[in-house]
């Protein structure tokens, strides 16, 4: 009786469905779960077991004594194509613990080609290099140090704008490659990118580069690489002329006396108005280092003030007249006749190698009136002759 009521109670039947269910769904997902294990252990086993390739590009070391000998014409990086078990190919790729070499320590200077070697990958792996050989060329090596010159489009200015004297953190590079290639640098510049319509100065790092009289970039090593350079961006409002000042610049040869002219007497300065007013006249050093016959210089202009913009002309022809100096132990006459000549020069711009001399001469010429001021005609003689040096300079 109480059997069939149980039966006949619908609750029964949904507490049975809802067990039947649950034990389904268990013994399903437990197949599924045996199935994925068995896959991902058979998927793990085939990488372990089965072979696979990769390619890397890895840098190229050469072994070569790199303080005697400068290398040109080598790739800075070649590829390696590693095959083998997928597992160590992956962890080879990874860890990178080989290194791809040129040996070049057993040649001498000029172009070889060398074959590449290997050092540090397993033994259970095959590699292949590309390019298997290389082809180097070997020099001197050589150092030298080069002013840093600076290249700039002023056309992108805004208009009534120009820049003035540019200016680095570093003044001098040095620079280091093949001799020959040393042998050819023009200049080392540092390129400055003016920007459209530019109104203030600009300060930047820039990319140093060595090239030759053609323009070409060498390839050479340069110390620093870059430098910060700042130019001067300046309305260019006023003009003013002003006359050149000679001066001598550099070392002069023993027993020289230098004289200097030129066809430019004045030259235009451009520039902002309170710069203009600081000038009256431009001091144009001419170097006389080793200058030891009368010969003709081009010489840049450049002004140290700063907010002048422009000088027209960029440069004057400078004649340089070089003389012998009298010895300083000649007699009256030819002492006489030297300090005669030393005090003509001084109205001009000299480079004075020989002033001292001169001035020595006229010491010396000056001790000689003294000490034969007893003696009256020898004193008249002196006298006279003292007199017509001073005539001479006041002339």
């Amino acid at each position: 009786m109480n059997l069939n009521k149980l039966l006949d109670n619908r609750i029964v039947y949904q507490v049975l469905a809802l067990g039947f269910a649950i034990l389904l769904f268990a013994y399903v997902n437990s197949d599924k779960l045996n199935t994925t294990r068995n896959d991902s252990n058979n998927s793990d086993t085939t990488m372990m077991s089965s072979d696979r390739s990769e390619t890397l590009s890895v840098d190229l070391k050469l072994n070569v004594d790199s303080n005697k000998y400068f290398v040109t014409g080598y790739p800075s990086k070649v590829k390696v194509k590693l095959s083998g078990p997928g597992a160590l190919v992956t962890t080879t790729a990874n860890t990178r613990n080989f290194s791809v070499y040129a040996d070049l320590s057993k040649l001498k200077p000029g172009t070889h080609t060398v074959r590449l070697e290997q050092s540090g990958i397993n033994k259970d792996l095959s590699y292949e290099l590309k390019p298997q050989s290389i082809k180097v060329t070997i020099s001197q090596r050589e150092t030298a140090n080069f002013p840093v010159q600076f290249k700039y489009d002023t056309n992108n200015l805004a208009s009534n704008y120009d820049v003035g004297k540019p200016s680095a953190d570093q003044q001098v590079a040095s620079v280091t490659g093949a001799k020959k290639d040393i042998d050819n640098i023009a200049e080392v510049i540092a390129a400055v990118d003016i920007p459209q319509g530019t109104k203030q100065t600009i300060t930047r790092q820039v990319l140093l580069q060595a090239v030759d009289n053609s323009g070409k970039i060498l390839n050479v090593v340069i110390t620093p690489q870059t430098v910060r350079v700042r130019l001067p961006v300046h309305s260019a409002s006023t003009t003013k002329k002003v006359t050149l000042n000679l001066v001598s610049s550099g070392e002069g040869v023993s027993g020289k006396r230098y004289r200097f002219s030129s066809d430019t007497k004045e030259v235009t300065l451009q520039g902002t108005k309170v710069a203009l007013a600081k000038i009256d006249k431009l001091d144009v050093p001419v170097s006389v280092e080793g200058v030891d016959n009368s010969t003709d210089k081009t010489v840049t202009l450049e002004s140290s003030v700063s907010g002048i913009t422009r000088i027209t002309p960029k440069s004057v022809k400078v004649h340089i007249d070089v003389t012998e100096t009298e010895s300083s132990d000649s007699n009256t006459a030819s002492a006489s006749e030297t300090s005669t000549a030393s005090t003509s020069k001084s109205e001009t711009v000299i480079s004075d190698s020989s002033s001292q001399k001169a001035s020595s001469t006229s010491q010396s010429l000056s001790s000689t009136s003294d000490s034969t001021s007893d003696s009256s005609s020898s004193s008249s003689e002196t006298t006279s002759t003292s007199s017509s040096v001073s005539s001479h300079a006041e002339e």
